[in-house]
Formats: structure tokens, sequence, C-alpha cells
């Protein structure tokens, strides 16, 4: 069984919110504070058993929007499980929908819509707002719950939640008390009962040594005396003082790890790095967890940011290993563009705000493509989301480009004319390698990833009959978005647009040949009675490369480089869907 899709009303900032997922790993991405965590406590207020009533309350602050409270305010967290084998865990009846689903709903509300009640209220306060639990129902609405089951955790039992918070502190949490991940894990294991009275058996005749030391009734009797004399009498109690206590639940908590570089060496961890403390936890952790699984139980293990103080090789080791837990559904939410990348693409989940500040979810490989051409254009994009990092998934806009002369002289051109840095209000600019657009650009459309994009493609006139654009700008037009999604085209390549003759930005063009190397190239290029664009990319495509030409020219930009129009318009459009003004 798994969570095959989660429905948030008017929680944080979440207005009215879906996602949906589907069987195994789920990588959950997007950018800074869109929503990851708010989503995390979500799932925890529906079916974390470990949460204490109180921890259930929410605050005025919770409700979506800051809005004042009135009677009729609300917060629902709804979430469905999908199952083939739902008979295995009897207790679901009460939230069971269908032979293969179940609902489990928490809704916060006040407790007027709760219950049936003469007392008036003349100020609504949060005080006045209670949490209930239901289960059934196709969907949940604040306006149908007479028809659902008002349900315990009792109902529940069986769905189980583990929880691994982006703050963890690694070394208090790693061993010293009868909590800890260590002393867990300890008590986790098959033989654990045995294991632990041999342990008391041999700590038992220890501690009895060291405790008859000479030196430790005189600490004893100190402490004692030292009591008594700023207590009184009265208020004393008695204390001892011994290396091992007896307590059962005490005794794992003496169990420390080291690290071990060779043999009889024990060092202290906090000689470690976070990343190796990280990676340290989290194996713990997950030995745990295998040894706690049950085949008629379902785990859902919640983790944020686990490649933090990680490398990408360790990134993608750590992922590997994840996904490979039985019986339990892992939803893993990170910033890392390696992890995003490298994940399982149908479990690819993007939390995103729209042009319009709502927040949304999309899941770009979670359709099966049965069209030929469709697979063809998803497995392509899969490839290239590999090469590219999945930056754009991260993005508050993308500015497509075919290659990495655009990467490179874009991102300048917006800084040197307009003063915008384009990475400071999270807009990419994404080279694709190629005028094949279509793929992304179908990412944008409606009821997708709802941003602002667009596509800064050559017009390559050579190509045009009758002044028509090619096939490749007609196959991007066709794929706009009102308003949101616009393929601005050029006149010719990149390089003939930014130097269309031997006049326009010139003495940008000379400076790059000349500090490339290249002054007799330019020369002979001023010289010429050729077609001035072929001569041009003769020398700047094949004397020189694009890549390496494109990256001297961004240093030499500034404000008066010369900018073509289509590029003009590009920047324009992006700056006006990001509300980001720009001076005259």
């Amino acid at each position: 069984m798994y969570i095959k899709s989660i429905e948030i009303k008017n929680f944080r900032n979440f207005s009215d919110f879906t996602i949906d997922f589907t069987d195994g790993f789920q990588t959950i991405i997007g950018e800074n504070n869109i929503g990851k965590s708010n989503l995390y406590w979500a799932i925890r207020l529906v079916i974390d058993k470990n949460l204490s009533y109180n921890s259930r309350k929410l605050e005025e602050k919770d409700f979506h929007g800051f809005a004042d409270l009135d009677v009729n305010t609300f917060a629902s967290i709804s979430i469905e499980f999908y199952g083939e084998n739902l008979a295995s865990i009897p207790n679901l009846h009460a939230i069971k929908t269908s032979e293969q689903t179940v609902r489990i709903s928490y809704l916060y509300a006040h407790k007027s819509r709760l219950i049936t009640t003469d007392e008036t209220f003349n100020k609504i306060e949060i005080k006045d707002f209670q949490w209930r639990m239901y289960g059934g129902g196709d969907s949940f609405s604040i306006e149908n719950i007479e028809t659902l089951n008002q349900i315990t955790f009792g109902d529940i039992e069986g769905i189980n939640l583990f929880y691994i918070s982006g703050f963890r502190n690694i070394k208090s949490d790693l061993f010293g008390s009868s909590k800890s991940l260590l002393s867990e894990y300890c008590k986790s294991r098959d033989n654990s009962d045995a294991e632990l009275e041999s342990v008391k058996t041999i700590f038992s005749k220890t501690s009895q040594d060291l405790n008859q030391l000479g030196f430790i009734p005189n600490i004893s009797e100190t402490v004692k005396n030292k009591n008594k004399e700023i207590a009184g009498n009265h208020f004393t109690f008695p204390v001892s003082l011994g290396f091992l206590a007896n307590n059962d639940n005490e005794v794992w908590s003496q169990l420390k790890i080291f690290y071990n570089p060779k043999t009889g060496k024990n060092i202290p961890l906090h000689v470690l790095g976070l990343g190796q403390k990280n990676l340290l936890y989290l194996s713990l952790f997950l030995s745990r967890l295998i040894n706690e699984q049950n085949e008629n139980e379902i785990n859902i293990l919640l983790i944020e940011e686990p490649e933090a103080h990680l490398h990408p090789q360790l990134q993608k080791i750590l992922f590997s290993n994840l996904s490979g837990l039985l019986n339990t559904q892992v939803f893993m939410s990170s910033h890392s563009t390696h992890i995003a990348s490298d994940c399982n693409y149908k479990n690819l989940n993007i939390i995103f705000k729209n042009t319009k500040n709502i927040i949304k979810a999309f899941s770009p490989f979670i359709e099966k493509k049965e069209d030929k051409k469709e697979l063809r254009e998803q497995l392509l994009l899969k490839r290239y989301l590999d090469a590219t990092r999945s930056e754009l998934f991260f993005s508050s806009s993308v500015i497509f480009v075919e290659g990495i002369a655009e990467q490179f002289i874009i991102p300048v051109i917006a800084k040197e004319l307009y003063n915008i840095n384009l990475t400071e209000y999270n807009i990419s600019v994404i080279p694709i390698h190629s005028r094949f657009f279509d793929p992304f650009l179908k990412l944008f459309q409606d009821g997708k990833l709802e941003i602002a994009a667009c596509a800064i493609i050559d017009g390559d006139s050579k190509e045009h009959e009758n002044d028509e654009s090619t096939t490749a700008v007609n196959n991007a037009k066709s794929l706009e978005v009102t308003d949101r999604v616009v393929v601005f085209e050029g006149i010719d390549t990149l390089e003939v647009d930014l130097f269309p003759d031997n006049i326009t930005n010139n003495d940008y063009l000379k400076k790059c040949f000349e500090n490339l190397g290249h002054s007799k190239s330019f020369t002979n290029l001023m010289a010429t009675t050729d077609e001035w664009s072929t001569e041009l990319l003769k020398r700047v495509d094949g004397t020189i490369k694009k890549g390496r030409f494109a990256q001297e020219l961004s240093i030499n930009i500034d404000c008066n480089f010369k900018v073509p129009n289509y590029i003009k318009d590009a920047l324009t459009f992006i700056f006006t869907k990001n509300d980001i003004s720009v001076a005259k």
C-alpha cells in the first residue's frame, strides 16, 4: 500500500493543493520556501501516531493567507492510499473507500462546525478550534463530514510513519540516551532480549568492581553532605554515584560508536566531517527501520534533505540505497539537482508557484507514454535532464536557448544593460543543445509546470522560404501558451544577429579576436568582399569555436552593446512575468 494522492486546503501556503504519487521512491523538489516542509508536516498531522494531541493543534498563522478567523475558517488534509491487497490489513475497514483504496483525513475547524452545540460565540478565537480525524469517502469536504467515519489512531494501525528532519542533531541523536538511534537499533534486533541479558550480566559485575573503588564513596558522601547543607533535612533526598546504571533502558545508552581508522584505535566521532556523520545517522536509522518491518504493514519514511554535506557521488549512492527499501514508501525532499536528475523519473514531483502565485504540484513523468513519438520525446528529455542537473525544475522562470553561446551571453546582457542578475530572481537560462524545443516546452503547458518560460531560437534565414519561419520555429510556436510561454525568433544565427555587419558592435568583435590571439583573422574578416555572415561564422565557429568566442564576448559586453530586438523582447517578457522593474 502506498500514498496515491494528497489534497490540502487552507493550510499554510497551500490554498487548494493536490499532489499525486506512484508507488515506490518519491523525490520532492522545488525552490526554497515553496512548501516541501509544509507538505511533510501535513502528512504527519494525518498519520504520525507519535505526535501528541496538542501538536496537532494549529495556530492562526497556519491558516492560508493569514486571514482573520471566522466560523467558516478551516484547514483540511486528506490522504488517499492505494493497495492491491488491503485484505491483509483487516483493521482498515473504517477508512476503506474501495477494495484497493483507503482515505484518512484531518480537519481543523471551529467546534461549531464539528459538533452540535447551543453555545453562542460572540468572538471567534483560536481556542475554540479543534481537530478531528475522518475515514472513508471518495474525496474530502468539510460539508460532507457527517457522511464519514470519525476515527481514532487505532483505526490506522498498520500504517507507520518515520520522519528524519533536515535539522537533525546528528551527534546527540546517534547515541548517549535510551532513545538514541543506536539504542533503538539495538532494541529492534531479533535477539535483543537475550543480547540485553548477556550485556547486563557483564555490566553488573563490572559496575560492582568499579563502584567499589575507594574514591567513589568519598565523592558520593561529599555530594550528599552538600545537598543536605543547601536543602536542609526536609528537602534533601538520597543519592548514590556509580559508573553504570542497572536500569534496562539505560544499558544500551552506554554503547557508543567510534571512528576506527585502524585496529585497536577508537577515535571519538567529532573528528569526522558532517557528511560522514550524516551517512552514519542515515545508515543506523535505516537499519532499525528494516528490523522493524512487518510484511502486513506499510511504512512511510519522510526524509528532509538527505544530501546535506554530501558531495554529488555520495548523493547518488545514497539515493540508490534509499530507493531499494522494501515495504516502505520513501519521500525525499531535496534542493539537490544531482539527486533530482538521477532519480527514477516517474517519481519526480515538483512543487512550484504559478504565475498567479498559487502553489501547485507537477509530476512530469507520472504518465506512461504510449505514442512512439511522445515516448521518444520523454526518453530524450530524461537523458537531457540527467546532463543538465534538472535546474529548470527549481526555477521561477526559464529562458530556453539553443546552446552554450546563448547561456554565456544572455545573463550578461541582462546584467550589463538592465542591471538585472537573473540568478537573484531564480531565472534560469537552459541550453537544450539543439533546435528541438518541443519536449521541453510541453512541460510548461496548462495543467503542468505553469511558470513563465520563453524560448530564444535562431531564425536561420537561409532556411526560410517566402519569409516563413523554419519547421523548428513553427513547432516551438505551436506550443506557446498565451501570456506565459512565448517563442522569440532571431533573424539568423546568434553570432550573425549580434554582429550583422562590419559596423555594429565592431569594437567588441575586434577585442574578442585580439584577446583570443586571432588579430589577423579579424583583419581578414574586415577586408572580405564575400558574404559577411558566411565569413564571420567561418572564423567564429571554425577558427575560434563558438563556445570559446561566447565566453570571451561575455567578459567584454557592457551597457553600450547593441542587442538584437528579439533578445530584448525575450528579456522584457521574463522581467514582466516576474514583476521586475527595469530602470529606463
